[in-house]
């Protein structure tokens, strides 16, 4: 075990490695040094480039405070998509019935809900339940995805993180979605979770693992695979006897189940340092991601080559002339492991600096078991619902189905029109992210040209290899782009800094020129698209969207409805064919008498909403009864609709 002599070295060396890093971000990509005796005939190429605390921490202010503008002001103003109104469903049944269970033909994961149901409960308590509570919740991961991004300094440098958090604060898509009740945003803010995790994980500081350190670290090892596997057991115990346990059965394996839990993180800092903290929170990242989205076997699966690749091109070019660089200067007595931390990440360095293959075995398991444990509970709905884990197996091969299906088929370079550049709407101009993913590959290039540094290249593997992946798959929808909007935006953060600690003076106002541009751009087209033209299908993520016009539908609806004694008990009488009418069913949600008939049928009820071509049903079967309200609505595009009140409640 270690002594407190040993801790305050760990600690030193911790400290020595984050030194490290930030001035690896600064060295390794610098010039050759100077000879011995050569005299400097000027400051360092990077003097001068190195951010002040103060001016760091206002940077973030203003990106977040911007970030946050973007996404909060005005949430209500676009009505609810079909999706929105679908996913607002599923939580208004989890909140009022205390009823969800998973359904793989939905497939999408339940953390939306449940993240979503603290501030829906308390909105619903105070009569406040709304639009704006739904979208809150993406709107703030939204954001912390912003606040997440600032925490790759170390590695793209300052200047670098602060233009990749402007960027991702800013973009029109980010932006979009983060105001858009999907799953989406939850999904992209874990994925940069794995990343964050795994990267803190790896530059830890572990154990000692010297002859006192090592007295009975088997010890501990084996502990923590028998409460990493009995917490699986006693998760899946529960889950799959929840319904027929007693109350006392199911208190005490809930205890169980928490006493596990405690007992892992005391022996994982035990075993494996403070470090094992950052292991739990990729684990647990990975998790959440999986249940989010059943497409995050292809985000995990692209991390993974992503990685594999830059590991791989970094040995080969590394060992040609044009790609060999300097190791960054090491102060005397500094520990030698600080430089090689920030400057390798050599996979056959990583048995060594985990302690071996026991060692890893044993945080592998307990990382597999965070991972389980998480996805159980969430797809059981806190087991009341153990289907919902068999069938969230189930729904990666309907959505493999669905990927191949021509629901949503577009060509290969769909993504691209969309996106960057191509003919839109009977019109060929730049896409709304095409500033974006041309400052990535910039950043992409530079990466893999002049630098030993792994992680800009591999953030271009990952941005890139996604564009590719869902460009490959024939099914395409904007929304899908985010997921590789975020390392894009990490690989021009690091394009930005890379030209901003050019020798040359003028790359650095060049750069600065650069992003400003960018930035504008993308702000101008993000105000455009969020503020001004929600609804207008000239813009590729304006997916079929719902209408302005449908806030008129429901206000002449709602007016007709306060003419009977008790607004909320009045009739609602939805006749619209073939499902037609969502996101309807949110904004009627708190009437008791709806009727979704799906066609023209003898009623009394205060309203009824058909598409216009039931318009002559309406006519032929109820005559005089009734009267059209306000001509047509359209829904969404080739969706018409035409509202009816009932005569006594129209006003002449």
């Amino acid at each position: 075990m270690p002594t407190g002599s040993t801790k305050s070295q760990a600690r030193k060396r911790r400290a020595a490695v984050l030194d490290a890093n930030e001035a690896a971000v600064q060295t390794l990509d610098a010039a050759p040094p100077q000879s011995a005796g050569a005299r400097s005939n000027g400051p360092p190429p990077d003097a001068g480039t190195q951010v002040s605390d103060r001016a760091w921490w206002i940077g973030c202010a203003v990106v977040l405070f911007v970030a946050a503008l973007f996404r909060v002001l005005y949430l209500e103003l676009k009505p609810l998509h079909h999706d929105e109104g679908v996913n607002g469903f599923f939580l208004l049944g989890l909140l009022r019935q205390g009823s969800y269970q998973y359904n793989p033909g939905n497939y999408h994961g339940p953390t939306l809900y449940y993240f979503t149901l603290p501030i829906a409960y308390l909105a619903e308590s105070r009569h406040a339940l709304g639009t704006w509570a739904l979208r809150s919740v993406t709107a703030a991961f939204g954001l912390a995805t912003v606040w997440l991004s600032l925490s790759l300094r170390r590695y793209i440098g300052a200047i670098g993180a602060l233009a990749c958090a402007a960027l991702i604060a800013v973009s029109p898509g980010m932006v979009f979605f983060s105001r858009y009740y999907i799953h989406e945003m939850l999904f992209v803010f874990f994925t940069l979770g794995i990343v964050v995790g795994a990267l803190r994980f790896y530059e830890g500081e572990g154990v000692r693992r010297d002859n006192e350190a090592t007295k009975g670290s088997g010890t501990l090892g084996l502990g923590v695979a028998a409460s990493s596997i009995a917490l699986v057991v006693l998760t899946l115990e529960t889950v799959y006897h929840y319904a027929t346990l007693t109350r006392t059965t199911t208190v005490a394996l809930l205890v169980l189940i928490l006493a596990c839990l405690v007992a892992l993180s005391l022996l994982l800092l035990r075993f494996d340092g403070a470090r094992s903290f950052y292991l739990v929170l990729a684990s647990a990242s990975a998790a959440l991601m999986f249940a989010t989205k059943e497409t995050a076997f292809i985000s995990a699966g692209v991390l993974l080559i992503a990685w594999g690749m830059s590991e791989l091109w970094v040995r080969i070019v590394a060992r040609t002339k044009w790609a060999r660089q300097p190791e960054p200067k090491r102060k005397k007595g500094k520990d030698k492991r600080a430089t090689q931390t920030a400057s390798s990440f050599a996979p056959l360095r990583l048995i060594e600096t985990f302690g071996g293959w026991t060692h890893i075995i044993y945080l592998l398991i307990a990382a597999l078991s965070v991972f389980l444990f998480i996805n159980t509970i969430y797809y059981s709905s806190f087991f009341t619902n153990p289907k919902g884990v068999k069938d969230a197996v189930e729904a990666l091969m309907i959505w493999r189905k669905t990927g191949e299906s021509g629901f949503h088929g577009y060509p290969f370079y769909k993504f691209f029109e969309w996106l960057v550049f191509g003919n839109y709407a009977g019109e060929y101009r730049f896409g709304e992210e095409g500033p974006l993913v041309l400052l990535a590959a910039l950043g992409a290039l530079l990466a893999a040209w002049k630098t030993r540094r792994r992680f800009p290249l591999f953030a271009a593997l990952w941005g890139f290899g996604l564009f590719a992946a869902y460009s490959i798959i024939e099914y395409k929808t904007p929304w899908l782009a985010l997921s590789w909007l975020l390392p894009l935006a990490i690989t021009g953060g690091y394009a930005i800094d890379k030209l901003y600690r050019a020798r040359a003076q003028s790359w650095r106002v060049i750069s600065l020129v650069l992003v400003g541009a960018c930035l504008l751009i993308a702000a101008y087209q993000s105000y455009q698209l969020n503020f001004v033209h929600y609804d207008d299908d000239k813009y590729p993520y304006v997916y079929a969207h719902t209408r302005r016009e449908f806030h008129d539908l429901i206000a002449r609806m709602e007016e007709i409805t306060a003419r009977t004694p008790n607004k909320y008990d009045a009739g609602i009488n939805v006749a619209v064919e073939n499902q037609e009418y969502w996101p309807l069913p949110w904004y009627i949600r708190d009437y008791k008498r709806i009727g979704y008939t799906g066609h023209v049928v003898e009623t009394s009820d205060a309203v009824i909403l058909v598409k216009t071509s039931q318009v002559p049903q309406v006519e032929s079967l109820l005559g005089n009864r009734y009267v059209r309200v306000g001509g047509t609505y359209q829904l969404r595009p080739g969706v018409d609709l035409a509202l009816f009140g009932r005569r006594d409640l129209v006003t002449p």
